[in-house]
Formats: C-alpha cells, sequence, structure tokens
C-alpha cells in the first residue's frame, strides 16, 4: 500500500495531459471536418441509445457539431493546463455525452478515451507547466503518488490483453476475418499488392494474437521496454495505414510512453534531470485522507476493469453472433458481418400486414450496423411500434426479417422471424428470440425463414 503511496516525479502526467489535450483537439476537429459527426447525429432522423440511457439524446440540428467544436477547445485548455480540473471535467461530460447518446457508433477507443479522460479528471496533472501554476504557484508539485502513474499502466494493460484473449477463437487463428478485410485493401498505393497475400493475412492474424498477449509485459519489464514499444509503435501505424482507425493508434502510441521511468520521460520530453532519491524526501501535496481515497479508487476501478470484460465467458451463445457481452470488453476488430433486415407489422385486429424497411427510420451509418446486433434491432422494433400505434393501429405487432452473414459463412437469420418483437421485453442476458450461431447443416425453420424473405 505504501508503494502506490511512494512520491515519483509529476512529468509523465504532466506529458500525458500535454499530448491527450492536443489528440483531443485533433479529434473533435477531425470529426468534424470528415462530416464524421454529421452522418452520425445530424443526418439520422431517430437515435438508438444504450438501453437504460435512451434519455440520453443528442442535440437536434446541428448542435453536435458545436459539441465536438467546444470538446476540441477543452482539448487546448487541458493541453495548457487551464482551469484544468474544470476543463477536464467537462471534457468528460460531453465526450460521455456524445458517446452513450448513439450506439450504433460504438468503438472500442472512443470507449476507452472516456474512461481515459474520467481519469485525468482525478489526477494532478496540472500542478507542473500550466497555466495554472502560473496562476497559483502554490498549486506547483514535483511529485505525485505512484499509483497515479500505474493506473494508467494496468488500464492500458487490460486493453492489450483482453484483446489477444478475445482472439483465441477458431475463425481469428484460420484468418476467416482478417482474409476478408486484405481483399478490399488491395487498391492501396504501394502495399496493396502485398496485404492479400497468405503470408500477410496469416502474420495479421497470428502476429495480432502473441502482440496483443504479450505487449503490455513486455512494455512493464525493462529489459523489453524499448524494444516493445517501437514494436507496438509499427504495429499500430501499420493499423493506422490499413484500416483507417482514426485518433487510437496516435493516443496509444502516446499512452505507451508512459510504461517508462518516470526520470526518462523527464528527460527526453522536458530536458529536466530527476533524482529518484531526491524526490523521496519531497512530500505529496494531498490530505492523507485524499491519498487513502485515491487508493480504493485505484483498488476498485481496477477490480472492475479487470472483471467486467470477462461477462461474455457466462452468456450463453457465441458472443461473435449474439453481441451479448462485446462492448466495453475490448473485443477489437475479430469478426467481420453483412447482412440486412426488414420488418413485418401486422394489425392484431383486423390481421392486415405491412412490410417495413428500416430505411425509413434509419440514415446510412446506423443501417449498416442494423443487422449485426440484435439489440438494435429489437430497439428499431419498438419504435415501429410506436410510430403504427400514433397512426391508430391500436395493437402492432413487429417481426424482424433478418439475414447474417458472419466471417463469410452463408447468411441465417439471427432473430427468430416469428417473434413478436413489439411485446417481447428486453432483458440482460441470452435472449430466446436471438438465434444461436448456424452450424453446417443450418436449421430447417432458419432455412424456410430465408426462402421466404428471398421471395419477397
Amino acid at each position: 500500500m505504501q508503494q502506490l503511496l511512494k512520491p515519483i516525479s509529476i512529468y509523465p502526467l504532466v506529458y500525458f495531459r500535454i499530448l491527450f489535450g492536443l489528440l483531443m483537439f485533433c479529434e473533435g476537429i477531425g470529426a468534424v471536418l470528415i462530416n464524421w459527426v454529421q452522418e452520425h447525429y445530424v443526418e439520422p432522423t431517430y437515435h438508438i441509445g444504450y438501453i437504460g440511457l435512451e434519455w440520453i439524446k443528442p442535440l437536434p440540428g446541428y448542435g453536435m457539431v458545436y459539441v465536438y467544436l467546444l470538446m476540441a477547445l477543452l482539448g487546448l485548455q487541458i493541453m495548457l493546463g487551464w482551469r484544468y480540473k474544470i476543463t477536464s471535467f467537462l471534457f468528460f461530460l460531453l465526450f460521455g455525452y456524445s458517446f452513450f447518446s448513439e450506439k450504433t457508433h460504438y468503438l472500442n477507443h472512443h470507449y476507452l478515451i472516456f474512461l481515459m479522460s474520467g481519469l485525468m479528471v482525478l489526477l494532478p496533472a496540472h500542478r507542473k507547466l500550466s497555466l495554472d501554476v502560473r496562476r497559483q504557484p502554490e498549486l506547483e508539485s514535483d511529485v505525485a503518488p505512484q499509483w497515479t502513474l500505474w493506473l494508467f499502466r494496468i488500464q492500458l494493460l487490460f486493453v492489450y490483453f483482453y484483446a489477444g484473449v478475445a482472439k483465441i477463437q477458431p475463425d481469428w487463428l484460420a484468418a476467416k476475418s482478417v482474409s476478408i478485410w486484405m481483399s478490399y485493401k488491395t487498391h492501396f498505393y504501394v502495399i496493396g499488392p502485398y496485404l492479400n497475400t497468405p503470408a500477410m493475412i496469416w502474420l495479421v492474424a497470428w502476429g495480432g494474437v502473441v502482440f496483443d498477449f504479450l505487449i503490455g509485459f513486455a512494455l512493464l519489464w525493462p529489459r523489453t521496454r524499448m524494444a516493445a514499444f517501437w514494436v507496438a509503435f509499427v504495429f499500430h501505424i501499420f493499423n493506422s495505414a490499413v484500416f483507417h482507425v482514426g485518433v487510437f493508434p496516435y493516443f496509444m502510441i502516446a499512452a505507451n510512453v508512459l510504461f517508462f521511468r518516470p526520470d526518462q520521460i523527464a528527460r527526453w520530453f522536458f530536458r529536466k534531470e530527476v533524482s529518484p532519491a531526491a524526490l523521496q524526501t519531497m512530500p505529496l501535496k494531498q490530505p492523507k485522507w485524499q491519498q487513502r481515497l485515491g487508493i480504493q479508487f485505484f483498488i476498485i476501478y481496477l477490480s472492475w476493469q479487470l472483471v467486467f470484460p470477462l461477462r461474455h465467458f457466462f452468456i450463453p451463445g457465441d458472443v461473435n453472433w449474439t453481441e451479448e457481452g462485446h462492448r466495453f470488453s475490448w473485443r477489437m476488430m475479430l469478426r467481420t458481418k453483412s447482412g440486412a433486415v426488414y420488418y413485418t407489422v401486422q394489425d392484431a385486429a383486423t390481421q392486415r400486414t405491412e412490410i417495413v424497411s428500416p430505411s425509413t427510420y434509419l440514415a446510412t451509418e446506423q443501417l449498416k450496423e442494423l443487422p449485426k446486433h440484435p439489440d438494435i434491432i429489437w430497439q428499431v422494433a419498438q419504435i415501429i411500434k410506436e410510430e403504427y400505434k400514433k397512426q391508430g393501429m391500436k395493437n402492432p405487432e413487429v417481426y424482424a426479417i433478418s439475414k447474417l452473414s458472419l466471417n463469410g459463412y452463408p447468411l441465417h437469420p439471427i432473430v427468430d422471424p416469428s417473434v413478436d418483437l413489439a411485446s417481447v421485453p428486453y432483458t440482460w442476458g441470452a435472449k430466446e428470440w436471438v438465434t444461436p450461431r448456424p452450424v453446417a447443416d443450418g436449421w430447417p425453420w432458419a432455412k424456410q425463414a430465408l426462402s421466404e424473405a428471398e421471395e419477397k
């Protein structure tokens, strides 16, 4: 316990504050310039929220564009350390608001940014080289408790390690999804012809497993740290160039520097020579009760991060098919899905049936995600039910006719087409109306439903 309260140089926190703020500025501006915000928030008429948090709604019109521009401004203020506690807290709130107000654009790196921005609020990253220190010199400190640095390190270790755990599955080890992705990359300048070769496909598949399992531990071990950092650097730059995953690769490269010793970070980035022995004589400026509270938070938060990503192991069914336990579990780039969904609405009183296209309610980016996620299929069924009630249908029954291909396997329904989704309450865990992942022979009712869908 005392080791976690050991004073260390504050420069790693200062370094990360500056890089985090800069990257969030770029993320906010970039999301607006490439029309990402407009596609996910402005164009949709209906928004799909997280179940239980549907009350969180995006601002109407171009409101979310202004939210992202404000987050970019807050990123600059975090970088400069101006009113750091307020600006970092506002950034955390706004990023969380944008994240939870539209589920169809869920990305693991957005979830990581949300978590890390919340951690930044609690840490004394503004007590050195900041405008806050210039305004209030008494804030300045050369040290921070050791747990503040290990909080980041262990969080990053979980991200890498659980990404490796998720890849231990037959489809990934057989390079099913990787071969599909690479087949669409052959047009890339210079590297394109090499991406869809068997050697590259197997390197990405098996190299990804080895990398995710070992890289966090290699960064922790001093003897392998420098080599591991450059391996991770190449890995993330490759992902950026080939898969276009936004700010995430650069965020991880910046965060990986935190595995180096605090005195090294001080020397490399700030040209400051820091003596670890001298730091031990410097008192922490936080009161004792704050130090104890910090240790308690450290234990509780990391215990949750240790357990929560494993929940899908306790839910029946293949998580890659059902999506139960997929989100918030560092299951990154594991599978490729394609398919289609349409709905039939039947008036329980007259038995009159209508076919409804989800494009009536959803925007382009939402339609891409709809066939992949049973929970979103259910939520859209609730939207359709409410719309038909407004039109005067007292008891509309809503059925989803779906077909989905996972990792290139034949199409199969992901939702039971005989279940009225309008009358089914949503429950956590395995759901009877979500079909199990198909086996080679499929099921008779599934084949029948598909043939009927194709006829229509």
